[in-house]
């Protein structure tokens, strides 16, 4: 006989450890540039690369398997993070999340004059907040290194980490100097995601701003599933907090996607978006293919536990390829259609 799940938590993010910074990113272009339409992949790319010569040796360039360091370094604990001791429900997780994503614009600009500005936003999760002094050197010198396939050079130009719920905030980094401290970063925590989805009515929309891809059943999903949204989100939280944070997130994630499947979607305006990239992990470059979702739907009836969930996974982005900026999504209240 199967097992009822057991009860949703009152508080389902509590005990969840895991501070999120959001950041603006501002880069100021030094030569013309053709740059790609969707700039995650080019931005995340060519960070990795930039990122290890910020913060390793040049003898570990491109070879860090190889290092013999035995204190874990900057890049390594952000780009290769090992599985913690005595957490065995994730211990053969291979592809272990990253403690950063990039969100790229989404104005689909491809041409860039020298002395344009191309902004971006950086969200840094948990651990991954205490090496921001190397991300703001990485992308100092990714401007080095060029961007898309002229290598076009660019200057980090500011960066700004953003209030939470605000597109402002104290500036942290300008001209090549950092301005603040970390003791005085605006971090968001589960108690202020909490308040926040409480604030939001059972009636949202839901609006995909970048490719979601999400499995259910063995199969992406093509059209919204509330309850596969949810479970996604739960998973990324917790592998995110078992990794990142202060240790695994301990609530019921079967409980709260039941709860979800009552959950009616209405007004789905959705297509299917493919996104191409080419992955120099293995010895040969090979094409991909990380298509997925975008639109938008209304969901009506959203639990409080639901939406505490959903916010959350709306900070750290939810499915694959969220380093590239993909599976970035709102919740926003429903406005109201007006009768002429």
């Amino acid at each position: 006989m199967a097992m009822l799940p057991t009860a949703v938590p009152d508080a389902p993010l509590a005990g969840l450890d895991l501070p999120i910074l959001r950041a603006r990113v501002t880069m100021r272009l030094l030569d013309d540039a053709p740059l790609p339409a969707y700039k995650g992949g080019m931005l995340r790319g060519g960070f990795g690369y930039a990122f290890q010569r910020a913060a390793c040796p040049e003898s570990c360039w491109g070879h860090s398997q190889s290092c013999t360091i035995a204190t874990l370094c900057p890049f390594r604990w952000v780009f290769e993070t090992p599985h913690p001791p005595g957490v065995s429900h994730l211990h053969d997780l291979q592809d272990v999340p990253r403690p950063f994503v990039i969100e790229p614009p989404l104005d689909g600009r491809t041409r860039y004059a020298a002395g344009d500005a191309l902004e971006f936003g950086l969200v840094l999760i948990g651990r991954g907040i205490d090496h921001l002094p190397y991300f703001l050197f990485g992308f100092e010198q990714l401007g080095r290194m060029g961007l898309g396939r002229t290598a076009a050079r660019a200057r980090l130009e500011r960066v700004e980490a953003l209030v939470p719920w605000q597109p402002v905030g104290p500036v942290i980094y300008q001209d090549g100097r950092v301005q603040t401290d970390s003791a005085a970063l605006p971090l968001l925590d589960a108690g202020q995601i909490a308040a926040r989805a409480a604030t939001l009515p059972a009636d949202v929309r839901l609006t995909l701003r970048t490719p979601l891809r999400v499995k259910a059943r063995g199969e992406l999903l093509r059209v919204i599933d509330p309850a596969a949204l949810v479970q996604a989100a739960c998973w990324r939280l917790n592998a995110l907090a078992t990794f990142h944070g202060g240790g695994p997130w301990p609530v019921e994630h079967r409980a709260l996607a039941a709860q979800a499947q009552g959950i009616a979607v209405e007004q789905a305006q959705l297509r299917w978006e493919d996104w191409e990239r080419t992955s120099t992990r293995d010895a040969q470059p090979r094409k991909m293919m990380l298509g997925g979702m975008i639109g938008s739907a209304v969901l009506r009836g959203v639990p409080p536990s639901a939406r505490a969930v959903l916010l959350a996974g709306s900070l750290v982005h939810v499915g694959k390829a969220c380093v590239f900026g993909h599976g970035e999504y709102r919740l926003e209240r429903v406005t109201a259609m007006r009768c002429k």
